[in-house]
């Protein structure tokens, strides 16, 4: 799969020589940098897309992906409010944010950017596994377990491995 994003890395490099100026190239480099595990590039990559075009949710969000996931939340929190300023029908922007919130310890913050998430996407499996991680943190067990039930039965893996991992007690009704 990997080399698959190298193909991808390959491929927007031609069309940055091509266009030096396509904000979307950037962004595509970006995101395949960010999937290779590449944050610190990819990050680089979001900030020429930005630059280029500074209207551009997909540029932030995955910009604030890369911040989040070095552990850079402050940072990381402010390009989401930013992709969620332009485009606030976006889930994974709040989900994104709730993770960083999450990451700062601001369980509250997190569950209810998770509700937004929810809302504009019911059926996403992410939204409610990390929901369902901020219930636990906070120490709400039966929302935890209800959300990772919905998580597992909409194809998470994860959430349906912490449900065996806890037992069949967790996993009644």
């Amino acid at each position: 799969m990997l080399g698959r994003y190298s193909e991808a890395i390959e491929d927007f490099n031609k069309a940055i020589v091509i266009d030096p100026n396509l904000a979307s190239a950037y962004k595509g480099r970006g995101r395949a940098y960010s999937l290779k595990g590449m944050y610190q590039p990819a990050i680089e990559d979001f900030n020429k897309a930005i630059a280029l075009d500074p209207n551009s949710a997909g540029g932030y969000g995955g910009r604030g992906d890369g911040y989040r996931i070095l552990g850079q939340q402050s940072q990381a929190i402010s390009d989401y409010n930013k992709a969620i300023a332009l485009s606030p029908n976006w889930a994974d922007s709040y989900v994104g944010r709730g993770l960083s919130y999450g990451g700062e310890g601001m369980y509250q913050a997190a569950i209810e950017d998770f509700d937004r998430a929810i809302a504009l996407s019911p059926n996403s499996a992410d939204a409610y596994e990390c929901r369902g991680t901020a219930y636990y943190r906070l120490g709400q067990w039966s929302q935890a377990i209800s959300d990772w039930k919905t998580a597992a039965r909409l194809g998470s893996d994860l959430a349906q491995k912490t449900l065996s991992e806890m037992g069949e007690t967790w996993q009644g009704g």
